[in-house]
């Protein structure tokens, strides 16, 4: 007997789908398969392979149980009942009859095999009490009864599902063995994917703790097929493919978002734990993500990346974010200069007094509205207009041309000699150790001759104020360059031969006459005339000559070349015409500091790196004395202060590594500027192209950071120990960021953000 529960017996050949195979002859004739009596389960049938007829053809034939033909096989159960999978084919093609020619299919169009001779001898398989037209049979009471309980126990899971979840756009994965800490790797479906962009806030409910964690998506969200992984063959054909196949994964995604922290009783803290394993993740609205992120206040700088109406915005009168100090890092064409004058523009309008160190003249014209198509073009889909800023006042030195010169508030200008330091002074000069020996000696000469000829001080106040003079900040007072050379020039003569015959005679002269003096009661000495053999002096000392030379001798001292090189500097300083020429005024100071006043300090016509930092340094230096006494009258009435912004253009020209090492004396007037602006409302802004030219001293002083592209990976590097509150996703944007997008970090925002800077309305010159 066959093994009934062996679906493939010899002698059995029905496939349930296909073109027929034919049957073998040793096997004989083979008889239908009489129909179960009992259907399965709300399946359609699978129809009978009737002798001679196509294997293919879902043909339904129910009939009565037979007996088996001697030498057949065990039924197929592919022909018994209804079969799952659809309805049967109504087609019910005749059985072939021996010696007749091949039946066509009715089904397929496929014409049958003619019957061997083994084939012919089976009779057919008699059809009786069966109905022509049964297809699918009723399902029995009891798998009916076990469909309505699966049915009923779905309904409950169902009703027992949280509402809030529809509103959840991922779910949180489990950890890994590479994990890091404050990262939650979440996943979500393809429809999903498109609301987890970059930047975007979210909230996780950790459920299973009853935790509420804010987090922002760093990474991704990336697209990941279901089936199988990325990188098999057979994904990876898939797509290659895709000119040839239609067929593709279906895939979810995947992000990684930045724990921010936990929510707690409306604050948020720093995470102790992370959200558990299928937490559901919420987008946060753009309303309350800009309380989050901290965009607050009416000085808007652009738009945050990754939202479509949020606006990267600051108040510019807090504290912590003007005063604070900020660096404009970028290369060249990233929109360092666009960045600048739209904040010129902004910063104006909010009341801000801004100085602008302008090597290039960029900005000599932006008191008129921008001309540059794309710019123009840039502000119309910003909606707002080309506008100009409000009372530009163009400051430049004295025998320099501005690149805008029939400007109406243009201010020539020269610098006083006296108020920088000696100390500075010699750095810049760049003079050797015996040269800063005689330098200072002759400085001290100076200040003497100064009180002794009634020129400083004058009054007590002036005294007072000698007492509390730091030569490190400042120069004496009233003292200038021709005051200082002509001291010098007597120290030269005094070492030559006319001189040292000149200083005998004038010793035993100036002996007799004070013994003379002595008998006739007279206690002043008289001004003998310049002889035509003396060193010509230019100064106030010119018709004191005796007193100036009796200093020197009393301060006598040696080695005439080092005294021939110092007066060779000095008088090439006097040279440049920056010190004390003629009538030219000094700066205003006073008049920079007018609330939304733009200051622009041209120094396009120098060509002179050393000239320009002698100009930085001084104004700098009478713009922190003036904000400090006004800050200290404001104290006194109980008012605030006028906020002061000072830009200081290609500033690693200023502050570089090799000139801070040449002058330690010029960078501590500068750090002494950042540290006490702070706290009067005096904030400094370095703009550079070249970061990697200022040492680390000066980038300690900034807090606040607007970074566009930068492409050197080894600046990148250094930057990111610099500015450690940005996270490494947000660097490796660094290097693509399109012109005008950067990287921006104030200290009023909650983390950093890619933001894409406003266009300037203002006219920007281009440099060449």
């Amino acid at each position: 007997m066959a093994d009934d529960k062996n679906p493939k017996s010899p002698g059995t050949d029905v496939p349930s789908s296909g073109p027929a195979r034919p049957a073998s002859p040793s096997n004989g004739p083979r008889a239908p398969t009489p129909p179960p009596t009992t259907a399965p389960r709300a399946a359609p049938a699978r129809p009978a392979t009737p002798p001679g007829s196509n294997s293919g053809s879902n043909v339904v034939r129910p009939a009565a149980p037979a007996p088996q033909a001697a030498g057949q096989g065990t039924p197929s159960p592919s022909g018994t009942g209804p079969a799952r999978g659809g309805p049967a084919r109504p087609q019910q093609p005749a059985p072939a009859k021996a010696g007749s020619p091949p039946a066509a299919d009715g089904v397929r169009g496929e014409r049958a095999r003619p019957a061997t001779p083994v084939e012919q001898k089976a009779p057919p398989v008699p059809e009786k009490d069966v109905p022509a037209n049964e297809i699918v049979r009723e399902l029995p009471e009891d798998v009916l009864g076990e469909l309505e309980e699966l049915q009923q126990k779905a309904n409950e899971v169902t009703a027992k599902l949280d509402p809030e979840l529809e509103g959840a756009v991922g779910f949180t994965h489990f950890d890994t063995a590479s994990s890091q800490d404050n990262l939650v790797t979440v996943l979500m479906t393809r429809n999903d994917i498109h609301q987890l962009a970059s930047q975007t806030l979210v909230r996780v409910k950790s459920k299973e703790d009853k935790r509420v964690y804010l987090g922002l998506v760093v990474r991704g969200p990336f697209a990941e097929p279901d089936a199988v992984s990325a990188n098999s063959t057979i994904a990876v054909g898939v797509v290659v493919q895709g000119k040839k196949l239609t067929y593709t994964f279906d895939y979810h995604g995947r992000a990684e978002i930045e724990i921010l922290g936990e929510e707690l009783d409306g604050k948020l803290v720093p995470p102790g734990r992370r959200p558990r394993p299928k937490s559901p993740v919420f987008l946060l609205d753009e309303a309350e993500s800009e309380r989050v992120l901290g965009m607050k206040g009416n000085l808007c700088l652009g738009m945050v990346v990754g939202y479509k109406h949020m606006e990267a915005r600051f108040d510019p009168m807090d504290k912590s974010v003007l005063p604070r100090h900020t660096g404009i890092i970028g290369t060249t064409g990233g929109g360092k200069s666009t960045t600048v004058a739209t904040l010129i523009h902004r910063v104006q309008k909010a009341g801000i007094a801004t100085i602008v160190f302008d090597v290039e003249g960029e900005y000599t014209h932006v008191d008129k509205p921008t001309e540059d198509a794309a710019m123009i073009e840039a502000l119309r889909r910003r909606k707002q207009q080309p506008e100009g800023v409000k009372e530009l006042h163009i400051h430049h030195l004295m025998g320099r041309d501005s690149r805008n010169p029939r400007h109406r508030n243009l201010h020539p200008f020269a610098l006083n000699f006296s108020s920088l330091s000696p100390y500075a002074i010699s750095e810049i000069l760049g003079l050797s150790e015996a040269q800063q020996e005689r330098f200072h000696k002759a400085y001290d000469v100076t200040k003497l001759l100064l009180e002794e000829l009634g020129i400083y001080p004058r009054t007590a106040e002036e005294r007072q104020q000698v007492l509390e003079l730091d030569e490190l900040s400042t120069g004496y007072p009233r003292m200038t360059i021709q005051h200082l050379l002509d001291v010098v020039s007597t120290y030269i003569y005094s070492l030559s031969d006319e001189g040292k015959v000149e200083s005998r005679s004038r010793s035993k002269s100036s002996s007799r006459k004070a013994s003379s003096s002595s008998e006739s009661g007279e206690g002043a000495e008289a001004e003998e005339p310049v002889q035509p053999s003396l060193p010509p002096l230019y100064s106030e000392f010119k018709h004191h000559f005796g007193r100036v030379m009796g200093r020197v001798m009393a301060h006598a001292s040696r080695n005439e070349i080092s005294w021939k090189a110092l007066a060779s500097k000095l008088h090439s300083l006097r040279r440049l015409k920056l010190f004390d020429v003629g009538s030219a005024p000094g700066v205003d100071y006073g008049s920079m500091l007018t609330p939304g006043r733009v200051s622009v300090i041209d120094l396009s016509d120098t060509d002179s790196p050393q000239l320009n930092n002698l100009v930085i340094a001084d104004i700098l230096r009478g713009l922190q004395e003036t904000q400090e006494a006004r800050y200290q009258r404001a104290s006194e009435q109980g008012r605030s202060v006028t906020p002061v912004l000072i830009i200081i253009e290609e500033a690693h020209e200023f502050l570089s590594a090799s000139r801070i090492s040449q002058m330690p004396v010029l960078f501590e007037q500068v750090a002494r500027i950042a540290k006490r602006g702070r706290k009067r409302w005096l904030g400094l802004v370095f703009v550079t192209q070249l970061p990697q030219h200022l040492p680390s001293e000066v980038l300690g002083l900034l807090n606040n950071f607007i970074i566009h592209k930068i492409t050197d990976s080894a600046v990148i590097s250094r930057m990111q120990k610099t500015a450690g509150t940005i996270d490494e996703s947000l660097w490796n944007k660094v290097s693509s960021l399109a012109p005008g997008q950067a990287l921006v970090s104030f200290s009023s925002f909650t983390r950093p953000l890619m933001v894409a800077v406003d266009p300037a309305p203002v006219k920007r010159l281009l440099v060449e």
